[in-house]
């Protein structure tokens, strides 16, 4: 394996961590936020507000899944594994 490679591969190896570390925060707020949403009733004016903050929180996990996805996919593909 050249020396580029192992690079590469350390490289993606620390995104997966770094993404992992910031989804667990983030799905920890989202859980709040959700648990917020069930005990704030539909006419509460912060009930538009927690549904938002919920929405765009799921956004960014399902952004940083699909970035994790990608980068599992390319070190399979760098290591020869299957995807």
């Amino acid at each position: 394996m050249e020396l580029m490679e192992l690079n590469e591969e350390s490289a993606l190896k620390n995104v997966r961590k770094l993404l992992h570390d910031l989804a667990q925060p983030l799905a920890a707020i989202t859980g709040t936020v959700d648990l917020l949403l069930l005990e704030t009733d539909e006419a509460d004016p912060a009930y538009k507000e927690l549904e938002m903050i919920s929405n765009q929180l799921q956004q960014v996990l399902d952004i940083t899944a699909e970035i994790r996805r990608l980068t599992r996919d390319s070190l399979n593909q760098s290591t020869g594994l299957p995807a």
